[in-house]
């Protein structure tokens, strides 16, 4: 598990996650947990980006609550949905109240661009074998979106 500063994560969207290395483990950090699988779809208003999505995933989870889950992309730009965690979800699900969308450009991937959203993005126990996460919801200015990921059942990294 790789834990980074929460407000770093955010700002610097996918620069951070090929920083690793640098990684600090303390205390009222955010954890960070990379995935390896099937991107099944992933699809933001009339985009199709299933065909450029990676193999992998990385699930931020912040100590306030807040989850962000990194669809990352061929080209090395990320799609996250971010959301507050649900705290009343299933013994080994999990539920992510969305209220933001963020994209990444090849010209500014420490600025992604922000889109106020509403959905839900839905997972399993990470540590129990394979499980899919799966997000759906509507941007605030119309269009909707999803994603579909399913891991390979590897522990995550």
């Amino acid at each position: 598990m790789t834990v980074f500063p929460a407000r770093a994560l955010l700002a610097a969207g996918t620069t951070l996650l090929a920083t690793a290395a640098g990684a600090q483990t303390t205390t009222g950090m955010a954890q960070m947990l990379s995935m390896t699988g099937h991107c099944d779809r992933l699809r933001l208003g009339e985009r199709d980006l299933t065909a450029t999505c990676s193999a992998k995933l990385v699930k931020i989870i912040n100590p306030n609550g807040r989850i962000s889950v990194y669809f990352l992309l061929a080209d090395s730009r990320a799609v996250s949905f971010s959301g507050m965690d649900d705290k009343d979800a299933a013994p080994d699900t999990d539920v992510m109240h969305l209220d933001k969308v963020f994209t990444t450009r090849l010209d500014t991937l420490d600025a992604p661009d922000a889109f106020p959203a509403s959905g839900t993005c839905r997972f399993g126990n990470t540590m129990k074998g394979p499980m899919t996460i799966a997000c759906e919801g509507t941007f605030t200015e119309g269009g909707t979106f999803s994603a579909l990921f399913t891991t390979d059942g590897s522990p995550p990294t």
